[in-house]
């Protein structure tokens, strides 16, 4: 279940409170771990949701699985959502706090959708133009689209830079059908 104004509280108390243990960083990595479990772990998530497995069994199976591999803050943050009964939300509340992260290191992502794999040098190019742009960080976030035929598509926040050949040629038909000879009788 995705309830973006409970994973946001979750994440924000959770990111607070790593703040003030000076923990921002191995929380980041501890959450960075429980995400990646997740997602690897379908059946995980449907333990997780289940209604039919009580909380105890729950926080066995996290300590089963992340003792040792996470601090006392991320395991005990775990216990709280279980306890709660916020289980459901856990993926997407690690990954709020992921973006709770990038903004208080002032990283912003780049979303660059291509029709070719970037070569290194366009890459450190685009990079650099963003973050002078941004006046902070970029995180580039690559994917690779064939159906853009060629340029680049990118989305840096809520800024969309649409330069993809696809788009210019939507631009032109929609040019074309545009009647602009009107017969006057």
């Amino acid at each position: 279940m995705n309830n973006p104004r409970v994973n946001i509280r979750y994440a924000q108390a959770v990111f607070g409170l790593a703040i003030e243990r000076n923990e921002v960083e191995s929380a980041r990595k501890d959450m960075n771990l429980i995400e990646a479990v997740i997602s690897e772990n379908p059946g995980l998530m449907v333990m997780m949701k289940s209604p039919v497995i009580n909380s105890d069994k729950k926080i066995a199976v996290i300590h089963k699985l992340f003792t040792g591999k996470i601090d006392k803050l991320a395991m005990g943050f775990v216990e709280i959502i279980i306890r709660k009964r916020r289980e459901a939300n856990l993926y997407h509340i690690v990954q709020k706090f992921e973006d709770l992260y990038l903004e208080y290191k002032n990283i912003r992502k780049a979303q660059v959708t291509s029709a070719v794999p970037l070569s290194e040098s366009i890459r450190k190019t685009l990079k650099r133009l963003l973050e002078d742009q941004t006046k902070g960080t970029i995180l580039l976030v690559e994917e690779v689209n064939p159906e853009i035929i060629g340029g680049l598509i990118v989305k840096v926040e809520n800024q969309l830079f649409n330069d993809s050949i696809r788009h210019h040629l939507q631009a032109l038909s929609k040019e074309f059908n545009i009647n602009t000879y009107i017969r006057e009788i």
